[in-house]
């Protein structure tokens, strides 16, 4: 089945999300990684939030904190913080955490880089429409957050 919506400003045309998704990450999916280089290790869970939101990092006395509306996540470093902040912002309800900081910090690039390449993926197809790349971005967030939650249940029985 393929996902395709009508944008707000011009009912005429139509876009694939998942077209979007795969030319943005030049056929690398996000989920993928996340399977094969997250769940593959001995990881911890972390709750989030659950909702797409921006979400900033805040240097506290005790390491840093990620806000993410309401909610704040104590980090023990940078790296945590980044990694947990990325997800957070995808709208993720919980996530898998390697328990070694190392290997979270070789994957956070790949990570941010591959959302980076989604959003200028889409500001390039509608460069002047604000309403509709934000409407993409949350249809994309979606579909990465889905792939994601089947990767987690199809990756649990490795660690625990």
């Amino acid at each position: 089945m393929k996902e395709t919506f009508q944008t707000p400003s011009s009912q005429n045309q139509r876009i694939s999300h998942r077209e979007i998704l795969q030319a943005a990450v030049n056929l690398t999916d996000f989920a993928e990684l996340y399977r094969q280089k997250v769940l593959t290790q001995q990881t911890r869970t972390i709750r989030l939030l659950g909702k797409k939101n921006p979400a900033r990092i805040m240097h506290t006395l005790l390491g840093f904190e990620v806000q993410a509306c309401r909610k704040r996540i104590h980090c023990p470093d940078m790296v945590t913080a980044r990694y947990i902040r990325l997800f957070s912002e995808l709208g993720c309800r919980s996530i898998k955490l390697p328990y070694d900081p190392t290997r979270t910090a070789q994957l956070i690039p790949e990570f941010e880089a591959m959302l980076d390449r989604i959003a200028l993926q889409i500001q390039e197809r509608f460069p002047g429409d604000r309403q509709t790349r934000r409407y993409v971005i949350r249809r994309v967030y979606a579909i990465i957050r889905g792939q994601l939650r089947s990767a987690q249940h199809s990756g649990t029985a490795l660690f625990k």
